[in-house]
């Protein structure tokens, strides 16, 4: 008995202990600084900072709330079924950290301890745009859901391909999701003419045959950057249709939102990416409609398409609206192989938006990819937008319903599964083989892409001898080139023959004597 109230004591001495060591400046702000701030600092959608202590100790029973719950940080695909770029959800352990902070009096340590706060550029989340574009400022006065398009001339005078596109909402209390079109036809602009106020409106699309989408924002959405050789084309002297859903709730209010395009930075040998709906709530892809959930029923609804050639899949995002509660989409190909793409158990209609896969999925040609998903319109359902429940049908105002999975894909050409989209996982793939090089700088890769040879430019800015290696995507080794002997100070090339490897992703690095490295990314088609 006493050896047991002993080892008692010790294990509760010994977590309390712990509990009171873990402070903000050592333990929290590390995890609200990679997975919080984000959203929450200043001027951004979460409507109030965590950068500093102050403001943390002020929202500490908010926190503990949020994260305890798991509805914050807002990660709503399962990890268990896939993993994709920018994952941010909270471990056990880092849940338990916080918990311990706040239930200790959420102590603030050394501050000068602290992590510096991460730096972000003034409006993006991205990096510096390359061309910004504004919609007019619009008061929404209807009463009723509005689809209104606004035309913005894309000011291009030649062809360019976007590496990503980023919409700010000015004011998310009016802004419910945006859609973004490309209009060669110039009819966008005929209709805006037509009206006195800014824009016109267009229920659904953006009411011009053939308009091509080329981006979007949901609430939730984190844009992410393809890689320098995909980009979505855009045309010469075409405009851009923004069609921005304002909710009956957001009459009164006004907004003017911000688009920041990004592009590759040169327009040869670019992959052209292309985003469509290929399942949605309408024959022959809807399985078992019509998209109709009876008021205290739940129903689940199977949609399907046969891919007509080989794709390279780059992204899912699946769409529904308030009562829809669990969506998953995966792929069979015509081997018997499944191909799980996302599946998200607890839908949340507030956050949702594109999950960027890790790598490049290949979809051979006679894949059937499905979605299933789980509607509860029931009292039971707490984002129910009527009590008591209405009959419910497809449509696009906020409590109609609606099945969308959207694919982000290319045509597919030998090697796409071996393009790492995740930086993170190339990183960790590869050994660690020393300290960044400080005296080798200005690497460079030409052409890139190539389809058989490259060549290095770099500088010295100390005599060194330098060993260069390639690796794959997977981490390993593939090429190990000869030293050349000890080379001056300056600027050199090396010519490398990749023509020998199979096409896809690859890592270039050049390590000094020291161990130093410094590395570049080659695509080999």
């Amino acid at each position: 008995m006493r050896i047991l109230l002993s080892t008692l004591c010790c294990l509760f001495f010994g977590a309390n202990v712990q509990s009171q060591t873990i402070n903000w400046a050592n333990d929290i702000a590390p995890i609200l600084y990679k997975h919080c701030v984000q959203c929450h600092r200043a001027e951004a959608i979460g409507g109030f900072s965590l950068v500093d202590y102050q403001s943390a100790f002020t929202n500490r029973y908010g926190i503990l709330d949020a994260v305890s719950s798991r509805s914050m940080p807002p990660w709503k695909a399962d990890p268990n079924y896939r993993h994709y770029v920018g994952e941010n959800y909270l471990s056990d352990a880092q849940i338990q950290t916080i918990e311990a902070w706040v239930n200790n009096d959420a102590p603030a340590g050394d501050v000068s301890q602290a992590p510096q706060p991460p730096v972000f550029v003034e409006g993006s989340s991205v990096g510096i745009p390359d061309e910004v574009l504004l919609t007019p400022a619009y008061t929404m006065n209807a009463t009723e859901d509005e689809y209104r398009c606004f035309v913005l001339p894309s000011g291009l005078s030649e062809t360019k391909y976007l590496r990503g596109l980023e919409v700010i909402p000015g004011n998310h209390m009016a802004v419910h999701h945006v859609l973004i079109y490309e209009d060669v036809s110039g009819q966008g602009k005929i209709l805006d003419n037509q009206t006195p106020e800014p824009g016109y409106v267009s229920f659904g699309g953006a009411g011009v045959p053939n308009a091509r989408l080329i981006g979007s924002w949901v609430p939730g959405n984190r844009p992410e950057l393809f890689p320098p050789f995909m980009g979505i084309k855009l045309t010469a002297g075409a405009d851009l249709i923004v069609q921005v859903h304002f909710p009956g709730s957001a009459t009164g209010l006004t907004d003017q939102s911000t688009l920041n395009l990004f592009f590759t930075p040169t327009n040869q040998n670019i992959r052209q990416v292309s985003i469509t709906p290929l399942l949605y709530h309408f024959p022959p892809s809807l399985q078992n409609g019509p998209l109709h959930i009876p008021a205290n029923s739940i129903k689940n609804f199977t949609e399907q398409f046969t891919v007509p050639q080989a794709g390279s899949l780059i992204a899912v995002a699946p769409h529904m609206h308030l009562i829809g509660r669990s969506i998953e989409s995966f792929g069979v190909t015509p081997l018997g192989d499944t191909i799980q793409l996302i599946r998200i158990p607890a839908w949340d209609f507030h956050w949702q938006g594109a999950y960027t896969l890790q790598k490049v999925q290949k979809l051979p040609v006679g894949t059937k990819v499905y979605a299933r998903a789980m509607y509860d319109n029931t009292e039971n359902n707490p984002f129910n937008p009527s009590s008591p429940p209405q009959d419910v049908f497809q449509g696009e105002a906020t409590t109609d319903e609606m099945m969308l999975v959207y694919f982000t894909f290319m045509n597919y050409q030998a090697g796409d599964e071996n393009i790492v989209l995740d930086s993170t996982l190339l990183a960790s793939g590869l050994p660690v083989l020393g300290n960044p090089a400080e005296n080798i700088a200005q690497l460079a890769a030409s052409p890139n892409p190539t389809t058989q040879f490259t060549q290095l430019n770099f500088e010295l800015t100390t005599a060194d001898e330098i060993q260069i290696a390639v690796f794959d995507a997977a981490g390993k080794m593939t090429l190990d080139l000869p030293s050349e002997g000890e080379l001056p100070i300056g600027q050199h090339r090396r010519k490398v023959d990749l023509s020998a490897l199979p096409p896809g992703m690859y890592t270039v690095t050049l390590k000094n004597r020291k161990g130093g490295v410094i590395s570049t990314t080659v695509l080999r088609q």
